[in-house]
């Protein structure tokens, strides 16, 4: 019969998950949820279709979901009961800056912190949902894992882990091995070290990392350049329009997703990277399985260290610091950019205030994008 998997929020992101989800061995049931009805019976339905041409036949339904409303989407879950849930739920699409200048969006990838609660707020409600559900489902989540997973736990509201950023980056070097050394992917072997902003600043730009590559089991680090292999991106150049710019990642970062979904429903062992596992700030090497997340660290690094380069590479993009109670704390420049961009003065934003800081933010970019041209979805 297959497993059943849940997925939340049907965006551009979350169609692509569901289109590859259709095609994969493992899998019987999916259940899209989404508030959208109409957008999201259509995309239900021509995943469906596409996947039967193909010969995979699962039982796929929509089904309409307000994940704000935690009693409701408590009840869905305790009904369906499913194997495992995938959650994209967002109040914004992290990559909205790119509708922005682009002298506007460089500046921004400086200072996240005011982004972060359009991206925690939903996802967190959801997760009141399953707690209060009773289900024993693992959530992986997809909204800025690197940061919401850890402010999550800290809130006994934690996700396994999260999907693509750091993954996304090594997934290209790995590519990049495989042409320069004329060697099939499965002989290469690389463990990495890196939260997001090392995807979105490069590793020239001061971002800490570790990184450590095994070709046919034989350790080259010294031997490749470590700063382009990071830093110049296959899919980091300019594209033929900006509109184009942002939808064309889509299937790689949903790629991450169902890779780690089915490593999970099958119980494979993967060994890959993910951001957020077990509430940890930033990416990790880990492997995957029906029992959760590990992370695997080689001998040169332990998990403190390990640690302490996320957390530090955190503040490369605006993060000084996560409390203890989920409080996440501004640095100085990032504060001072996004009171120039935005008009928004927050140095620290508490968990307890994501809801009323969210449509403060909300009204804020909507100023922010009149004033510079951009055109922005309506939230």
């Amino acid at each position: 019969m297959g497993k059943t998997v849940m997925i939340f929020g049907l965006g551009d992101l979350g169609g692509w998950a569901l289109e590859f989800l259709a095609r994969c061995e493992g899998v019987g049931t999916i259940i899209a949820a989404d508030l959208r009805e109409e957008l999201g019976v259509m995309k239900t339905h021509t995943a469906a279709v596409g996947a039967a041409q193909l010969g995979y036949y699962k039982t796929i339904k929509f089904q309409k979901c307000d994940v704000r409303d935690i009693d409701g989407t408590a009840e869905l879950l305790k009904a369906i009961n499913p194997d495992l849930i995938y959650s994209t739920v967002t109040l914004a699409a992290w990559s909205q800056m790119a509708f922005f200048p682009r002298e506007i969006e460089k500046k921004a990838e400086k200072a996240s912190l005011v982004r972060l609660p359009l991206q925690i707020l939903l996802v967190s409600k959801l997760m009141q949902a399953v707690k209060k559900s009773g289900i024993t489902a693992p959530v992986l989540n997809h909204s800025l894992p690197d940061i919401v997973n850890p402010v999550l736990w800290r809130n006994g509201l934690g996700p396994l882990c999260g999907i693509g950023n750091l993954d996304i980056v090594v997934s290209e070097i790995y590519r990049k091995i495989s042409l320069a050394e004329n060697v099939p992917i499965r002989e290469i072997t690389i463990c990495m070290v890196a939260a997001h902003s090392v995807g979105v600043l490069g590793t020239r730009t001061g971002v800490p990392f570790f990184f450590k590559i095994l070709v046919r089991d034989k350790d080259i680090t010294s031997k490749v350049d470590i700063d382009s292999l990071i830093s110049d991106r296959l899919m980091g150049g300019p594209a033929p329009d900006r509109s184009f710019r942002n939808w064309y990642k889509y299937p790689i970062v949903a790629s991450c997703a169902v890779k780690n979904i089915m490593a999970i429903l099958n119980d494979t062992n993967l060994y890959t990277h993910a951001p957020g596992p077990i509430g940890l700030p930033g990416g990790y090497p880990v492997r995957l399985s029906a029992k959760g997340v590990e992370v695997v660290l080689p001998e040169e690094i332990t998990l403190e260290e390990a640690i302490k380069i996320n957390l530090d590479a955190l503040k490369c993009e605006g993060i000084e610091e996560i409390k203890d109670d989920g409080t996440l704390v501004s640095t100085e420049e990032g504060y001072e950019i996004n009171k120039e961009i935005l008009g928004v003065d927050l140095r620290e934003v508490r968990f307890a205030d994501m809801e009323d800081v969210s449509k403060e933010i909300v009204l804020a970019l909507r100023k922010a994008a009149e004033k510079y041209g951009a055109s922005l979805p309506t939230y």
